[in-house]
């Protein structure tokens, strides 16, 4: 009986630890691959479940990628490459993370 108490301590205080690491460890950064195009061009992404930019546009630096740290789980981000010269969108793509179940 004494070993099935001390395992199952040892075993919550295991967990504990794994748990705690796992809260420090954060959401994940989405690198995205993007075209590379010429030309002035902004990166934006649309909340979508706020119905609202998440960021403010910034200049794209052309580098053919993008690094974006989803804000949260079980949510939609569209993201999008404005061409200034343009005025339109040059490119476009959905990403969203959802925990396993």
């Amino acid at each position: 009986m004494k070993k099935m108490i001390k395992r199952l301590v040892l075993a919550a205080v295991f967990f504990t630890g794994v748990s705690a690491y796992a809260l420090q460890v954060g959401l994940p950064i989405e690198r995205l691959a993007l075209p590379e195009f010429e030309g002035e061009h902004l990166v934006c992404v649309w909340d979508e479940a706020a119905q609202d930019w998440h960021t403010a546009f910034v200049t794209y630096n052309h580098n053919g990628s993008l690094d974006f740290q989803v804000p949260e789980f079980g949510k939609w981000y569209w993201v999008g490459i404005w061409n200034e010269t343009t005025g339109e969108y040059a490119f476009g793509k959905w990403i969203g993370h959802f925990p396993a179940s």
